[in-house]
């Protein structure tokens, strides 16, 4: 119908609507409204329908628009009948797509996994996502041995498949891609690596579900480490942890999918001028949740 609206001119609506008025009674629509507005009006005295267009068909080829009586023709030919009205049709209710939405139901919503490493936001941190019904646990001071083995085994925990969601609140010193924990090493463990943990193959229990990670990682510059015999988390040292969940069949969620990972860094200077300085960002982030819940 919008086609057809579109190929009539204003003299060509007018006659429509004259020769309309012998059916819809004299005054029932003015000479001022649109082709699309006409065949509404006709639609409400049942007088046109996606299946019953004789009438419109009639009245185009008394007004010599022989074209648009073919094009209805033809779409009688080739269309089925739509079962829905003209006005519940595309042309005049536009689609509009549905807001989709994590499902956040679970009690609790899912483990909050904290691992401080500097001490300084363990409290904080556990009573803001205590309040926004995680349950938390914590852990302080980890080697990157410790922070490996910790992550592999909450990575692999079966207690996820009844949970709607997964946070990991990591505080550390670190290089530009990896964190030290306690230790002083050239290594660490690489950022890449704890994502790797808990992607969808790896960690099918929290497939389909938001896993966020908020980190604080102390930049320690090359110069201020010491040489270490801890090895690469890929090393001999770490074969003992095991990081895949066992297999629940075949998923349709892309591996890397529902991650939300924030970084901040730092200078670790920051620290060495003060040792219970508080970081900022996890400040502000505490007081966001906060006042978002």
């Amino acid at each position: 119908m919008a086609e057809i609206g579109e190929d009539l001119d204003k003299s060509d609506v007018s006659s429509l609507i004259f020769l309309m008025k012998d059916y819809m009674g004299r005054g029932k629509i003015n000479k001022e409204k649109s082709f699309l507005d006409l065949v509404v009006e006709l639609e409400k005295l049942n007088l046109v329908a996606p299946d019953q267009l004789d009438l419109l068909e009639k009245c185009l080829k008394n007004i010599h628009r022989i074209d648009l009586k073919t094009k209805i023709q033809k779409y009688k030919q080739s269309e089925e009948p739509v079962k829905t009205s003209i006005q519940e049709s595309a042309a005049f209710m536009p689609q509009s797509i549905p807001e989709e939405r994590y499902k956040m139901k679970s009690k609790p919503l899912g483990i909050c996994l904290i691992i401080d490493c500097i001490g300084n936001e363990t409290e904080l941190l556990q009573d803001t996502f205590t309040s926004l019904g995680y349950e938390v646990q914590k852990f302080l001071h980890l080697s990157v041995n410790g922070i490996a083995q910790i992550l592999g085994q909450f990575a692999c925990m079966t207690e996820h498949r009844d949970y709607d969601s997964f946070v990991c609140v990591l505080v550390s010193r670190g290089g530009s891609q990896s964190v030290y924990g306690v230790d002083q090493t050239h290594s660490g463990l690489p950022l890449h690596h704890i994502r790797r943990m808990f992607m969808g193959d790896s960690c099918p229990y929290l497939a389909g579900k938001p896993k966020v990670f908020f980190i604080q990682n102390y930049v320690v510059s090359e110069g201020q480490l010491e040489d270490s015999s801890l090895l690469e988390v890929d090393g001999p040292a770490m074969k003992n942890v095991e990081f895949k969940a066992p297999q629940r069949g075949l998923s349709t969620v892309h591996r890397e999918a529902d991650f939300f990972w924030s970084l901040c860094t730092a200078d670790v200077s920051l620290l060495e001028r003060s040792c219970s300085s508080p970081s900022l960002y996890l400040q502000c982030l505490s007081q966001k949740l906060r006042q978002e819940r």
